[in-house]
């Protein structure tokens, strides 16, 4: 008879609570220090519910695609309330359906070509006035960046106003992560509930609107369309929308601002980059084709993604039927979360994680990568959990660099560069940078 396998290193803690005390204090801070002390793999146990952590490229790959694990019914009540019937939290043929609609106006590439104008619009803009001020303290700018590119992109109201309401709506959500769920009035979970409920009205208006005109081309009309053609119900849209443009949110500002940080730290790859953007968009629009052909500055992107502490983890699944990972056995019942961060600091793929080197991405070195190792935006197959937003990150990322070397040099004078402990940790000074003009490549020839 074959011995039975362990359980995972780790602990439980005490009944229900278990370490999720831990966990609302330092979401980031609970993955690093338990890796550290027990491994890729181990147990542990949040609000109420016993969960393996799967990090390591094999195990999260075995997380991000085998079908024992299933997503949603096990996360925890903030995310629940947080992303009221978002295709995240399902599986199964609805999630297969609504994926496919909201993939088609994030995530093809024809779909993100008619957003570039708009994208470059309003990054320019932003730029500019960064060189013509000088100083600027660029996270809250990047943040309202990130807020007028909803108002493009999501609700077509593009209205300053509208904008500072969205930023500030998006932020307490935001706040709500990192909290015990609890709704007593004046607490940061009650106002991220709050700003739910505001955010619900927000994309209601924006759907009644794109559904009373024909004149918008972006990604709820898009979501719309493709929708109507493949039998989804409007309103079943509604959650994915909401989700869509709190994502975005952090999904642009958190790694422009990592990437103005990480350069500003690392002239010779500002040099190695710039070299790149004179010979392939030195001025003009940004085609598609431009930003495809951008190889260094995806490698940059992709760096920013694995070096900095964007995504603690994935959403939460629950393991339907017993299976061994790692040499361990994960009773069926368990939670299971697929730790992002860890998983890609792993040395055992990524030779000294703590240097920061955008070569890791040279073209061979990254086709050698296992599957489930580089893992930002979560693993498997696009139209199952991974982000739908991939590749229109990807290229926000490109074009910013692309603008901002065009036009500017810039250094970082002594500030604070200790990372915040929140959901997305950032320069406790908000990125303080010094700018200046940038003569074009047509002006020094």
């Amino acid at each position: 008879m074959r011995p039975e396998k362990p359980l995972p290193p780790g602990r439980f803690g005490l009944p229900w609570v278990g370490e999720s005390l831990s966990i609302v204090r330092s979401n980031h801070g609970f993955y690093t220090d338990r890796f550290a002390k027990y491994g890729p793999v181990f147990k542990t146990r949040l609000f109420g519910i016993d969960f393996v952590v799967f990090s390591g490229h094999e195990a999260f790959h075995a997380f991000a695609t085998d079908s024992r694990i299933e997503r949603g019914g096990a996360d925890p009540i903030s995310v629940e309330q947080l992303f009221l019937n978002s295709l995240a939290l399902l599986d199964g043929s609805d999630h297969r359906l609504r994926k496919a609609v909201m993939l088609r106006a994030v995530g093809f590439r024809s779909a993100i070509e008619a957003y570039l104008p708009r994208m470059q619009a309003l990054m320019e803009s932003m730029v500019d006035g960064w060189v013509r001020r000088g100083h600027e303290t660029v996270l809250p700018e990047l943040q309202m960046f990130a807020a007028r590119l909803a108002g493009a992109l999501y609700t077509g109201d593009e209205s300053e106003e509208a904008a500072q309401e969205l930023n500030r709506v998006v932020a307490d959500m935001r706040g709500g992560f990192q909290t015990i769920p609890f709704p007593i009035p004046g607490t940061p979970y009650a106002r991220a509930i709050r700003a739910r409920n505001r955010l619900i009205q927000i994309v209601d208006d924006a759907v009644a609107r794109h559904q009373t005109s024909d004149g918008y081309d972006d990604i709820v009309s898009r979501m719309l369309v493709a929708a109507s053609e493949s039998g989804v119900d409007a309103e079943e849209l509604k959650g994915d929308i909401r989700h869509l443009v709190f994502a975005s949110q952090g999904g642009y500002f958190v790694p422009l601002t990592l990437l103005t940080m990480a350069l500003g730290q690392h002239p010779e790859i500002v040099e190695k980059a710039r070299a790149e953007i004179d010979r392939i968009a030195p001025s003009g629009r940004l085609t598609m084709d431009q930003i495809d052909e951008l190889e260094y500055l995806e490698q940059i992107t992709k760096e920013v993604r694995r070096y900095f502490a964007m995504n603690s983890a994935t959403f939460f699944g629950r393991v339907k039927k017993p299976m061994e990972v790692a040499g361990y056995r994960i009773p069926a019942g368990w939670g299971a979360i697929g730790a992002i961060h860890i998983n890609m600091r792993n040395e055992d793929v990524f030779e000294d994680p703590d240097r920061f080197d955008p070569d890791r991405f040279e073209a061979d070195a990254e086709a050698a990568l296992p599957p489930g190792s580089y893992v930002p935006h979560g693993g498997g197959l696009a139209t199952h959990h991974r982000c739908p937003g991939e590749n229109i990150v990807t290229v926000a990322m490109k074009m910013y660099l692309v603008l901002l070397l065009r036009r500017a040099t810039w250094t970082l004078p002594p500030q604070d560069l200790e990372l915040t402990n929140e959901l997305f940790p950032l320069p406790e000074s908000g990125l303080v940078v010094t700018f200046h003009a940038h003569a074009p490549v047509s002006a020094t020839a």
